[in-house]
């Protein structure tokens, strides 16, 4: 499929900003998003409560170039609310996720596009690069599984896809009522339930974001550890039980794997994280 023929449909990006990011990597996330091969026709901001004078005056900037849309919200009400918003204010029939402080390779829309209109898909990631300071200073791949079944199956003790890199069919959103914002992690709720209702999942075998881990790595993954998030993790998988994707056998195993992982001393953790659930480069 050439370029001319995936200039046909058209792409809105969805991300969110708010007062804890850095200025720095906002500009080079929204940079990465300028220099893809296949350029969105779309890029959607959600201001999610007050931000830095220096992210607000990066903000004007973008409000001169019609690509963007600037949605500015009162109060911080976390990430699945700033999606919901953005989200149905998207123009297009594909929407794209992208965080403030990751990079996309160059090519990410082109491949991705290409990918979910040939393979007749409705979602679809990538995989990801983790890295720490800059992009040079590489810390672990995560590899997500290919094909859909593949993907269902996985996705009974974890994720299949990662995140930040999904592009979907608008039709996704509308048919889910969007991210859940009761639930956390409300992306994992958002494939569980659009599988329920049939749509069909693929990802691109290529590493196409880098994710952004900063150079503290312990910061970065603490917010997937502790009592707080093994409590979320319940609330979800007790969800899940209920709405029939796990069976009793099916949540009992991801019980017993999943909850004393998140509370094991964070050492452990750490280890766990990045030497058996991630693939070292």
């Amino acid at each position: 499929m050439n370029l001319k023929v995936i200039k046909q449909h058209k792409i809105s990006v969805v991300m969110s900003v708010y007062k804890n990011d850095n200025v720095s990597f906002f500009e080079d996330a929204i940079d990465s998003l300028l220099e893809q091969s296949y350029l969105p026709s779309e890029i959607i901001v959600v201001v999610d409560g007050a931000v830095s004078i220096e992210i607000e005056n990066l903000l004007r900037q973008y409000e001169t170039n019609e690509i963007f849309k600037i949605i500015r919200l009162q109060q911080n009400k976390g990430l699945a609310n700033a999606l919901n918003i953005g989200i149905c204010q998207a123009s297009y029939e594909f929407v794209a996720r992208m965080d403030s402080d990751d990079i996309c390779f160059k090519n990410r829309f082109e491949k991705q596009i290409e990918f979910i209109v040939k393979e007749n898909l409705d979602i679809v990631g990538s995989q990801i690069i983790e890295f720490g300071n800059d992009i040079n200073d590489i810390v672990s791949i995560r590899k997500v599984p290919l094909e859909h079944n593949e993907m269902v199956n996985f996705m009974k003790l974890r994720s299949p896809f990662s995140h930040p890199t999904i592009l979907f069919r608008k039709e996704v959103y509308s048919v889910l009522n969007g991210y859940d914002v009761q639930i956390f992690p409300e992306d994992y709720d958002f494939f569980v339930r659009a599988y329920l209702e049939g749509f069909k999942f693929g990802n691109v075998n290529d590493s196409l974001l880098w994710f952004r881990l900063g150079a503290d790595r312990s910061k970065a993954i603490k917010r997937r550890w502790g009592l707080d998030y093994a409590k979320n993790e319940m609330k979800l998988y007790r969800k899940f039980l209920n709405l029939g994707f796990f069976s009793y056998s099916e949540f009992f195993k991801v019980v017993c794997f999943k909850i004393p992982l998140r509370v094991l001393p964070f050492s452990l953790y750490k280890l766990i994280y990045f030497k058996v659930l991630r693939n070292n480069n």
